[in-house]
Order: structure tokens, then C-alpha cells, then sequence
């Protein structure tokens, strides 16, 4: 395949997302290079679009404020070189080509096919400037600091940014003392099996952890308590640059356990840190690259986990969470409430035996081990079977109900043979839903993120039912054992889930679910939730894993009927100010209208009509089962002629942006093969002049 710099740049960053914009000084601390990044790639995708529809000068001036954000961008410069290129700027496409080869870039197959070069290419000059990308890179080497008393000091010294992440890596001089401090003070039972297993040499005690605070000491651990745990401190010169709330920016030189108790408040966007993870595919990476570096943190649900229905930031909403994953651990309530989640993940860490967390360690599996220790010693898990049920695996976690001599237990009686394995999953194949036809938004918008041990869609399309194939191929067992998979429903009503395992390890799996309005967690619970989940667990004959989820969200501001045949008769958008409709405005633009839909006979989609208004304001408008809005019809009432539709996002003062239907283009005509042809053929499209940017079409009084 022939791939652009667009098409480079779009496999190489979509991925991480856009999150901010901000200004850039000459020398820009490493500490702001993550954010600075995700500013210059938002200006990178701008210039994609705009180099797609001919607007090479727009795009080119796009591309070179993407370099003057982040001069350190490697990605950045050869997407700049390239628009010189395609631009007639030779001299400059080469200059920025060399310089983005001396920052890093060394995708030699793209720099020798890429055509947005071509016009370089017969240049003397160009042979030595590629030849340049063929030499090994020396990026910036990981930098270690020593400990000071038992903190573990970041700053410049220490830490490198890392382009194909966009993250910070920090190291640490790990050196065991030659007289190791007490294992544990206090913590009654627990604490006592702790010194008694450290002083026989059974436990690892805390030595190589590292306690992460992210809320400026706003809810701190009281690692105290643990004399061998050092804590991270941020140096003051750089602690305005390090973002406190979701840790997504950081990975450590060593096992992490982490929190912060805040959330964002006070805003139309109010939300958890888990919430916001959970909506942007860049935080979901971070977050599953902590999962394989030994990282764990803890957030606070705040008010996104709480019986009731009222759509308001201080009340109950029910379960809001679009995803479930095992990435982080969420505690029920608001500040204060991680603490006891950190105790026992601390604990836990000591207890293992040291050559097994050795082992974990280096492997990365410290973080799907403690996931699995907790949620089986979670005291709601009466027996072992309830590990397989939505009862181990909620969104968020009870601190009472957490059980750490049973962790510590757990971890001190594991050998080499018993670590668990690790799931990893990916689809294979889904069905998908097309924007304009099978749902209305700005862009594609039903994938919500696709990692290895978590993938969430939103159920957009108005199919009733939805399928997908996935794959747990690439799962791991550290000793190679063979493994058998169970995929089990979660949450969500079984009846309206298909899950066939499509051989006999259950290693793939066909999955289909039907649309979920909103409906109770479990039968007796007060809390209330649109999402599906399916757990995927693996066993080697030792041990369960951890699980790893498959998310479906449904939207709770649209009722939607459907017939016995699953077909869509109706949708109603609740997009305004009913507030006990409450969808995060990330995942949906809000709408309101009705949209009510015809078929043949035989079921095929004729059309639907969209209902907007009430009484003597209500208009009625006919749409083909193309999407394209009627504006002429035959004296039987079907389309002669059709034009396309898109939808934008507008937003006006001091409210969010409400998603509005704007014309498109083109120009559909219809034929029809007789009197009971209802669908007809699209026979001629053409192009529109002009276009008013308007709800203008066939539209009918009721």
C-alpha cells in the first residue's frame, strides 16, 4: 500500500488525540512536551484535512504552526517537509526533511515511497538526506536520580520524553540498603503476618515500590506506615508543568501505585478522572501502557456512581461510566475514599514472595496480578464461581468491602506455577454504522477505544442488533501453559446477548448484542446503567486472570421502539434540558427531534420523516433511506429529487454545541421501476452551486 505523510501521520497519532492547545517557548520544559504534542498534532490533523480538499497554502501555514508548537517533533517536521514539497518548496521540504531525520525519524520505507515527496526526489540532495535515516537513532538515554530519605525526586535530571508514546519516562538508582527498614508498623493481623513473613525472608516487603500522589498531598497515602516504600516527589521548578487529576502523562522506573482524589467540577463537562479517561482513545493508551509497566491508581467515582436519575453534577445519575476496564481501580464516594484501596495494594505488594514479584515485575504483570487479587478477595465474592459474574467485576468499588488479609494472603501463597495469565483481546470483525444513515453525528463517532484488555463501543447505529468477532489470541501465560477462555455476560440482560465461543478453548468468540435501554445493575441494586459488559477470563489450569472487558454504551437520551422483527418504527431525542435523560456531552452531541420510519413489506428501508417542534411550530421533513433530505416528490409521495445531508456542531453562548443538519452538495434523482417500487434507484448526482447552511427541504404541517 502507498502511504502518504497524511496517511503516516494518521497511524502514527490519531491515536493519542488532541486534548489541548497552548503556546510554546523556545525551550520547552520536557515536563510540557507531552501537551505541547497533542496541541501541534491537532494543528497536523487540521492540515490533513485541509491538503484532502486542495488547500495546500492552508494546510502548509497548519503544518507550520504544528513546528513552532513542537520543535521537538520528529513526526511533526516530515509532515511539514512533506507540504513543502507539495507546495514547490524545495529547498525548505529538504531542510525540514534533514531536520526531522536528526530528531528521530526513521521510517525508512515511508521516506522512499511517500509521493508527497516526489518532487524532492530527483534532487542531489535528497539521496544523502535519506541515507541519513538509514543510521541508527541515539534517542535521548534514560536518566536515573538517587533517593533522598525515601523520595523519589522527579525532575529534568530524570526524566525523557518519548515521541512514539507521548509520554515522560522517569528512572530511578535502585540500591538495596544494606539494613532494610521495617516491612509494615501497625495494621493489626495484616501487619503482623507481614513482619513475621519478612523476617523469615518469605515476603518481598515494599522495596522497589514507588507511592504516586497526583492531587498536591490533597488525599495522602500514609506511606509512613510502610518505611521501605518511597514516595515521588515533583521538583518545585517543575511541579506547575505536571498535571495534577488523571495521571496520564507519566510511566516511573519502578511499581506504581497511585492516586488522586479529584474530579472536574462546576463545568457543563463535570466528570471523575476515570470518566475522562475512559472518553479520549489517547488516555486509554496511557492507561494501558501503566497496565503493562506495573502501574495501579486509584480514583474516586465523585458523583458519576450514584443511584438516581436527575442529569445534575451533585445528584445521582446512576452508573455513567461508558466502559468498564481493568486499567485503574474507581472507589465509591469523593475525597478520602481511595485510601483503603491503597493500604491494601500496598500491603499486597509486600506480601509477595520475592523471587515471584521479581518475576511479576519484570514481566510487567504486577498490575493484572493485584487486579486479580483484589477482585477475588473482594468480600462480596462469597465463593469462588461468583468470580465468573458481574458480582467481582463493577465499575466502582466499595471500600468496606475490601478484604487485605485475604490480598496478602493471596499474594504471600503464590508461587512461579500459580501467577496468573494475562488476557489480551482485539476485534477481528464488527458491523459497522454509517454517519447520516445509520445514526446522526459530526463524524464516526461508535468506537470509543480498542486497547488490549478493554474495548468500548457506543451502541449509535439504529440497528437493533449489533455483532462483532473477537480474538483473545495474544493472550499470555508466563510459563506458556495452554490456556482455556471463558467469556461471560457481566452486565446487561442476557437475553439480548449472544456469546458463541467459535472453538473449543473458546479462544475467538462471535458476540452479539441487542439494544439495552436503561435497566438495574443486578436485580436488587438501586443503581441503574445503559452499558454492557462482557468479561473475558483466561485459565491455565492454576489460575483465573484478570478480566478484560468488552463495553457497550446505549444511549439514554434517545427512546427508541422497535417491532418483533427488530426493526426501528421510532426514535425520540432527548438532547435539551431533560435532564433525567443525562448523556456526557463527549459522547453525544445533544438533538431534538423525533425521526419515525417506513418499510417495504419485504423490510427494506424506505425512509423516515423527521418530526421537529410541537403545535403550531412542529415541521415535518422526509428523508430517503439514503439520508438525503426530499425536496421534490411524485404525486405518490416518493423522492424525484434528494439532497445530501451532513451535521456540525454549534455551539451557542454559555451552552454546549447542539449537533444541527445542514445540506450538503449533491443532488440525488430517483427512478422508480413501477407503482410499487417505494425505494426507487438513484439514476443521476450531480453538484449544488451554492448552499444555504439551513433545515431547508420538503416539509409538510402536521
Amino acid at each position: 500500500m502507498r502511504v502518504s505523510a497524511l496517511g503516516y501521520l494518521f497511524f502514527a497519532l490519531v491515536s493519542l488525540g488532541c486534548e489541548t492547545r497552548l503556546s510554546v517557548a523556545e525551550e520547552p520544559s520536557v515536563f510540557r512536551r507531552p501537551a505541547l504534542a497533542e496541541a501541534s498534532q491537532e494543528l497536523q490533523l487540521r492540515g490533513v484535512h485541509l491538503a484532502r480538499i486542495g488547500q495546500v497554502p492552508s494546510a502548509l501555514l497548519s503544518l507550520q504552526e504544528a513546528v513552532r508548537i513542537a520543535p521537538f517533533s520528529a513526526v511533526a517536521r516530515y509532515n511539514l517537509a512533506c507540504m513543502y514539497a507539495k507546495n514547490g518548496q524545495p529547498d525548505e521540504g529538504l531542510s525540514t526533511l534533514k531536520r526531522a531525520i536528526e530528531l528521530g525519524f526513521r521510517d525508512t520505507s515511508i521516506i522512499s515511497k511517500d509521493p508527497d515527496l516526489d518532487s524532492l526526489r530527483e534532487l542531489p540532495e535528497f539521496s544523502e538526506i535519506a541515507n541519513e535515516a538509514k543510521k541508527p537513532f541515539e534517542p535521548s538515554s534514560s536518566r536515573t536520580s538517587q533517593f533522598d530519605n525515601g523520595i523519589a525526586w522527579v525532575g529534568p535530571e530524570n526524566t525523557v520524553w518519548e515521541e512514539v508514546t507521548n509520554q515522560l519516562r522517569t528512572g530511578f538508582d535502585w540500591k538495596q540498603p544494606e539494613k532494610p527498614r521495617s516491612i509494615i508498623l501497625e495494621h493489626g493481623e495484616v501487619g503482623k503476618r507481614l513482619r513475621k513473613w519478612f523476617s523469615e525472608g518469605t515476603a518481598a516487603g515494599n522495596f522497589g515500590d514507588l507511592y504516586d500522589n497526583c492531587d498536591r498531598d490533597h488525599s495522602n497515602f500514609k506511606y509512613s506506615q510502610f518505611p521501605q516504600l518511597h514516595r515521588i516527589e515533583y521538583r518545585p521548578e517543575i511541579l506547575a508543568d505536571v498535571p495534577q487529576g488523571l495521571q496520564n502523562r507519566l510511566l516511573h522506573g519502578g511499581v506504581v501505585i497511585g492516586n488522586s482524589s479529584t474530579s472536574l467540577v462546576n463545568s457543563p463537562i463535570w466528570r471523575s478522572n476515570p470518566r475522562m479517561a475512559y472518553l479520549m482513545p489517547s488516555s486509554m493508551t496511557a492507561l494501558s501502557r501503566q497496565y503493562f509497566h506495573n502501574h495501579l491508581y486509584v480514583y474516586p467515582e465523585h458523583h458519576d456512581h450514584d443511584p438516581g436519575r436527575t442529569g445534575s453534577e451533585s445528584e445521582g445519575n446512576g452508573d455513567l461510566y461508558p466502559a468498564n476496564t481493568p486499567y485503574v481501580l474507581i472507589s465509591q464516594g469523593s475525597s478520602y475514599t481511595d485510601q483503603p484501596f491503597l493500604d491494601a495494594l500496598a500491603c499486597t505488594l509486600a506480601a509477595f514472595r520475592p523471587a515471584v514479584k521479581k518475576r511479576l515485575a519484570e514481566a510487567g504483570l504486577i498490575t493484572p496480578t493485584l487486579q486479580q487479587i483484589f477482585r477475588t478477595s473482594y468480600k462480596q465474592v462469597k465463593k469462588p464461581e461468583d468470580y465468573l459474574t458481574g458480582i467481582a467485576h463493577p465499575s466502582v468499588f466499595e471500600g468496606s468491602q475490601i478484604d487485605p488479609l485475604k490480598m496478602v494472603e493471596a499474594a504471600h501463597a503464590m508461587s512461579d506455577e500459580t501467577i496468573p495469565p494475562v488476557v489480551r483481546i482485539r476485534v477481528e470483525q464488527q458491523d459497522r454504522g454509517f454517519v447520516g444513515r445509520d445514526y446522526f453525528e459530526v463524524t464516526e463517532r461508535e468506537h470509543l477505544f480498542d486497547t488490549p484488555c478493554a474495548i468500548a463501543r457506543i451502541g449509535r447505529s439504529l440497528k437493533y442488533r449489533r455483532r462483532m468477532i473477537v480474538s483473545a489470541r495474544d493472550s499470555i501465560d508466563p510459563n506458556q501453559a495452554p490456556l482455556k477462555f471463558r467469556w461471560v455476560v457481566l452486565r446487561g440482560d442476557e437475553s439480548l446477548i449472544s456469546v458463541k465461543p467459535l472453538d473449543d478453548d473458546g479462544t475467538r468468540a462471535d458476540i452479539t448484542v441487542a439494544w439495552h435501554p436503561r435497566r438495574k445493575i443486578q436485580p436488587n441494586s438501586p443503581m441503574e446503567s445503559n452499558r454492557v459488559d462482557i468479561g473475558v477470563f483466561a485459565y491455565n489450569g492454576k489460575a483465573w486472570s484478570a478480566p478484560s472487558f468488552i463495553s457497550w454504551f446505549f444511549l439514554d437520551n434517545e427512546d427508541r421502539e422497535y417491532d418483533d422483527q427488530g426493526r426501528l418504527l421510532s426514535v425520540t431525542y432527548h438532547g435539551g434540558s431533560d435532564k433525567s435523560h443525562y448523556v456526557d456531552p463527549l459522547i453525544q452531541t445533544p438533538k431534538t427531534w423525533r425521526d419515525d420510519y417506513q418499510y417495504e413489506l419485504d423490510g427494506r428501508l424506505i425512509g423516515w420523516s423527521r418530526t421537529r417542534g410541537t403545535g403550531a411550530d412542529q415541521k415535518i421533513e422526509k428523508f430517503t433511506a439514503d439520508g438525503g433530505l426530499v425536496i421534490e416528490e411524485d404525486a405518490d409521495g416518493r423522492a424525484l429529487v434528494a439532497q445530501s445531508v451532513h451535521y456540525i456542531a454549534q455551539a451557542e453562548e454559555k451552552s454546549l454545541p447542539k449537533l444541527i443538519q445542514q445540506l450538503g452538495d449533491e443532488v440525488w434523482r430517483y427512478a422508480y421501476a413501477d407503482s410499487n417500487d417505494k425505494i426507487g434507484t438513484v439514476i443521476s448526482r450531480g453538484k449544488v452551486d451554492a448552499v444555504k447552511n439551513e433545515n431547508v427541504g420538503l416539509t409538510t404541517k402536521p
